[in-house]
């Protein structure tokens, strides 16, 4: 009788095809940062199991970013999933000399503006915590789903596929989850998004936020020290469309960076604007990421939008922005790419622009405005 060799049988794994499977690639790099937190003068023995666990620490905070899901078939969804895991570190060293440093080069003295800018540079200064994994419960209680783990900066992405019967939505069409925590709650949301409709795709700064980006002194002070403006009419301008076209949905494309995601999306909460997607620029200010709040904001903003289009062809799309930077070459672009799609552009003129940054363009598709306002007659 032949004698099996049962190291090379697929459900006997030699110790060589164990020590490369995925999980246990993972363990160097696991290790590792638990050495880096045991060598810390921070460390805490809690924090040990919640690299194996996925239970999230006392002293961080999740924060998950609205995201919009699209159709695959008939039955299912893709179901993007992004969230930044991180320890907010209120009153480390490395804040306060940012703060010390920032508010002489405004020149701050007011307590406002003090308060302000503590807060809004919070989110520049905490500690992103890496190769942690969390678990989601979606709202109907379908069941857990595990997350990759975080990247340095933080952040983690997952793309799940879902059947319709774990997706429910409220009335306008979103899903809320929540990170599985028995203390906190941690919510995110999904914009299940049907096939066709009206989709707008936003610009923030100078678009439906006052903030002067022109001016680079006015632009930092906007940003840091006062509290947020929106630019008039953009608020009606927006319900108006999503009373008026079908399935209408609002995504903000912005080069602002996720650190100011809270902020921002605080602000349009209060303002009164209708709920929307955020889809911003990730960088960590410890290493060349950084270098990205500088770059050629054409290039960020079509790797950005394009994914929208591509994954729903059948919908129309609306797309508006300012003239301050490259928001008029961006659409231009898109539009001779997909000419089908782009409904309408319009361009909140802040320098007095020419039509000639809108060349190629059919003219009856795109306008000038200098607030909401000016746009309630293109509603139609």
């Amino acid at each position: 009788m032949k004698r099996e060799n049962f190291s090379k049988t697929k459900n006997t794994p030699s110790s060589y095809s164990m020590m490369w499977t995925p999980s246990t690639l993972l363990l160097p790099s696991i290790l590792f940062r638990v050495i880096t937190i045991l060598s810390a003068d921070s460390f805490s023995l809690s924090k040990v199991p919640n690299y194996l666990t996925g239970k999230i620490a006392s002293d961080e905070r999740v924060v998950f970013f609205p995201t919009v899901a699209n159709k695959i078939n008939i039955t299912h969804w893709s179901v993007p999933i992004h969230g930044w895991i991180f320890e907010p570190e209120l009153e480390s060293r490395k804040r306060r000399v940012a703060i010390k440093g920032l508010g002489k080069l405004f020149q701050v003295n007011d307590s406002e503006e003090k308060r302000l800018l503590k807060r809004r540079l919070m989110p520049f200064t905490v500690d992103n915590q890496s190769m942690k994994y969390v678990n989601i419960k979606l709202g109907n209680g379908s069941g857990i789903h595990r997350l990759p783990r975080s990247r340095k900066d933080g952040h983690f992405t997952s793309q799940l596929t879902l059947h319709d019967d774990e997706l429910h939505g409220n009335d306008e069409g979103i899903m809320h989850y929540n990170a599985v925590d028995r203390e906190r709650t941690f919510e995110g949301s999904i914009h299940l998004l049907p096939s066709t409709g009206v989709s707008i795709i936003s610009d923030i700064d100078d678009t439906v936020k006052i903030t002067n980006y022109l001016s680079k002194k006015e632009f930092y002070k906007n940003t840091f020290l006062r509290e947020f403006q929106e630019v008039p009419g953009m608020k009606e301008l927006f319900h108006k469309c999503k009373s008026e076209y079908e399935s209408c949905s609002i995504h903000y494309v912005s080069a602002s960076p996720y650190q100011l995601f809270e902020e921002l999306h605080s602000f349009f909460e209060r303002a009164g604007f209708p709920s929307a997607t955020f889809h911003l620029k990730r960088i960590r200010v410890k290493d060349k990421t950084l270098l990205q709040l500088f770059a050629d904001p054409k290039d960020y903003k079509l790797r950005q939008i394009e994914p929208l289009l591509r994954n729903f062809p059948q919908r129309k799309f609306i797309l508006i922005g300012d003239s301050g930077e490259k928001d008029p070459e961006v659409y231009v672009e898109l539009y001779r790419r997909y000419p089908d799609q782009i409904e309408k552009i319009w361009i909140r003129n802040v320098n007095e622009a020419n039509a000639t940054r809108m060349e190629g363009v059919d003219p009856g598709r795109w306008k000038y405005f200098n607030d909401g306002f000016d746009l309630m007659d293109q509603v139609v």
